[in-house]
């Protein structure tokens, strides 16, 4: 089994390589991670010829399995809010052309991530369904002040270092995105 996964930006990718890969023992040799890249603050996770370009990569890679993880929070061309997990999947892969592989590759699969990738590390502390960087941030300026220790606002890739720092597991059960996720893995074996 080897599984491919496309996420939206670095910090999602560092995550992986930095926390899950170690905590659900997957060797990076049958975990590939790639991502849609960043581009003046733009993700450029609904970019149709990167995330086509990221997918024959991971085929031609021999992975048996790829995963285009999407944050919930994430913004449509059209500018479009989205609240429902159904509906941002099915504008998605409508709006990338994902039918194209249909044929060529059956074990590709969108996964929206609720709200983001910072969610699923909150749920080691609570439910996290509709939690986003600025909760976990929040969480830890508390942890943090109540150590009585000042504490400044985190960037993404610093918010996973302190969560790594505090070695707490996920919890699969505070959050529906991130079982939905560790699910569609299990059944890859």
């Amino acid at each position: 089994m080897k599984i491919g996964l496309i996420v939206e930006g670095d910090s999602d990718k560092a995550f992986f390589d930095n926390y899950f890969m170690e905590k659900f023992a997957f060797d990076k040799r049958n975990l590939l991670v790639l991502t849609s890249g960043k581009k003046k603050g733009q993700c450029k996770i609904e970019n149709k010829q990167i995330i086509h370009a990221h997918i024959e990569t991971l085929i031609d890679k021999k992975c048996t399995h790829i995963f285009i993880l999407v944050d919930l929070n994430t913004q449509s061309k059209e500018q479009k809010k989205y609240e429902c997990i159904i509906l941002l999947k099915n504008d998605y892969i409508k709006s990338v052309n994902l039918k194209k592989f249909e044929d060529k590759f059956s074990s590709l699969k969108v996964i929206v991530v609720s709200q983001e990738i910072e969610s699923w590390l909150y749920s080691a502390w609570d439910f996290s369904d509709n939690k986003m960087k600025k909760d976990l941030n929040l969480l830890f300026k508390k942890i943090e002040e109540s150590k009585k220790k000042r504490y400044i606002s985190l960037n993404e890739k610093d918010l996973l270092k302190k969560f790594i720092s505090y070695k707490k597991p996920l919890d699969l059960t505070k959050n529906k995105s991130l079982k939905y996720f560790m699910d569609k893995l299990e059944q890859c074996k």
